[in-house]
């Protein structure tokens, strides 16, 4: 049976192993059944190895989905402890005065995303939480990223918030949805000084009774009781601002000023002032206005003047040069209007603060004035009316190219081609006071050059709107145009503006 061809397999396999020194039959018989006996106890084991290795490679598998997990929610968890605080802007400081104080907010974080944000002020009478506001998000992921940035408006009212006047803190504090802080999150916070100030500035008269002709210039003088943000004097709507009085006597204030000639038949003159905080003090300026009749005329145009005067000035300001009424028409009012605006726009840009004129004005030497101030024109073209506009200042006729002299002294402000005008001088005079010098052939001066009166500013020609060689000159007070005849008057000036800027008497 040991030699049985059923075991001789496993015989073999033990032949392969064993040595040349065979033992006995018996033995070998023996050491073949023990042989058998291992061999069929490992192939009974062979299965049970191969799940042990499944086993082992899903245990492996698993250890490292373990470590990617905790990898994960380590790198998630840095990310949601980040420590990069909200992002407040908002205004350095507050003045309330009574119109209160539209106070913006603006906060972001592209990080964890926006939570809550907080305003409160500190005042004499403690701490009071003025807004609160939440944003939408979670602890686990954090903000909307469509709402990381967020804007917010708080209307500050002191009669609402029952302020006194004084100082107060704005403080405006925000957290984020990071993990830091225990979960509640990285916060800022800003401190906003704030002023509270609703007591309008005292303003005091020093100079009296004031009688000025409507189209005609005024000064008036008096004393602030605190430092302002703005004052002078408004006639109706149309604010004059003041300068510091020439005397330098500390809260002595000056304002020239007009009453145009559309004012209301009987203006509003006051003087006022107003503060940081809005608050405005004013008190009515005693004045009596002489009411005056300006004159009309009728001029007739032709087509040769508009075609050869008025349609290159169209052109070149973009403006229709079809008809010859229509061309004319928008010259006239379309571009006149325009270079008004650049007018006032030039005088107000930096005004002088001093006064830089002595005396009264001096005419253009040997003109003769051949309009009359503020006369309203009416345009006719074929014998029907075209256009209307109110001719402010004075037409002077010398001869061809007459050397043009500056009327006072005083720092050139505009020099440069201007529409309607052609080429045209701004020359500022101090304390709101300018003149104009236009229909220029030639310039000789440039913007910035400060200049004595009698100086040479340029040569008399028929640019811009002209049917010929002559000045075109004008007085304004701030951006009003004024009657040029009173300030050519020695007497007029002393007695009307002189006296205003001398030492007050005390």
């Amino acid at each position: 049976m040991l030699d049985s061809p059923t075991v001789s397999p496993w015989r073999t396999t033990v032949r392969k192993t064993r040595s040349c020194m065979e033992p006995p039959l018996s033995d070998r018989a023996s050491e073949t059944l023990g042989s058998a006996s291992i061999l069929r106890s490992s192939v009974r084991l062979r299965p049970e190895s191969k799940w042990e290795g499944v086993a082992m490679k899903r245990g492996a598998w698993g250890v490292i989905a373990v470590v990617i997990a905790l990898a994960g929610l380590g790198i998630f968890s840095v990310q949601r402890l980040e420590g990069s605080a909200p992002i407040l802007v908002t205004d350095e400081k507050v003045v309330l005065g009574p119109k209160g104080w539209n106070l913006i907010i603006d906060l972001e974080d592209h990080d964890s995303g926006p939570r809550s944000l907080q305003v409160r002020l500190l005042d004499q009478s403690g701490s009071r939480s003025l807004a609160e506001k939440s944003f939408p998000g979670g602890s686990l992921a954090g903000g909307d990223s469509e709402a990381s940035r967020q804007h917010f408006e708080l209307h500050l009212d002191p009669a609402d918030l029952r302020v006194p006047d004084g100082t107060a803190t704005l403080v405006i504090s925000a957290r984020d949805w990071s993990w830091r802080d225990g979960f509640a999150g990285n916060r800022s916070e800003l401190s906003i000084p704030v002023l509270v100030d609703t007591r309008p500035p005292q303003v005091a008269l020093v100079s009296g009774l004031t009688y000025i002709k409507r189209g005609g210039s005024a000064a008036a003088v008096y004393r602030l009781g605190e430092a302002t943000a703005q004052d002078g004097v408004r006639v109706d709507d149309i604010f004059y601002p003041g300068f510091p009085h020439p005397s330098g006597e500390e809260d002595l204030r000056v304002a020239l000023f007009a009453v145009p000639v559309e004012a209301s038949e009987q203006p509003s003159i006051r003087v006022v002032a107003v503060d940081s905080a809005g608050n405005e003090g004013q008190v009515r300026f005693p004045a009596r206005v002489q009411q005056r009749i300006f004159q009309q005329s009728e001029i007739e145009i032709g087509e040769p003047f508009v075609e050869r005067v008025a349609t290159p000035l169209a052109h070149t300001a973009g403006l229709p040069e079809g008809d010859p009424a229509e061309t004319f028409q928008g010259v006239n009012e379309i571009l006149r209007g325009r270079n008004e605006t650049t007018i006032r726009e030039e005088l107000a840009k930096a005004p002088l603060g001093d006064r830089r004129w002595t005396g009264a004005f001096r005419q253009l030497p040997g003109s003769a004035v051949m309009s009359r101030f503020a006369e309203l024109r009416n345009y006719s073209l074929a014998g029907q009316p075209v256009s209307q506009a109110r001719h402010y200042g004075f037409d002077l006729a010398s001869t061809a190219h007459a050397p043009i002299t500056a009327a006072a002294a005083g720092r050139v402000v505009f020099a440069e081609d201007l529409g309607i005008y052609g080429l045209c001088v701004l020359v500022d005079h101090g304390l709101g006071l300018s003149s104009l010098y236009a229909h220029l052939s030639e310039i000789d001066v440039e913007p910035g050059d400060d200049i004595e009166g009698g100086a040479i500013l340029g040569h008399s020609g028929a640019t811009g709107l002209a049917g010929g060689d002559h000045l075109h000159f004008a007085v304004l007070v701030g951006g009003t145009y004024v009657n040029p005849m009173e300030w050519w008057d020695p007497k007029w000036v002393r007695s009307h503006i002189d006296v205003r800027l001398k030492p007050p008497r005390s």
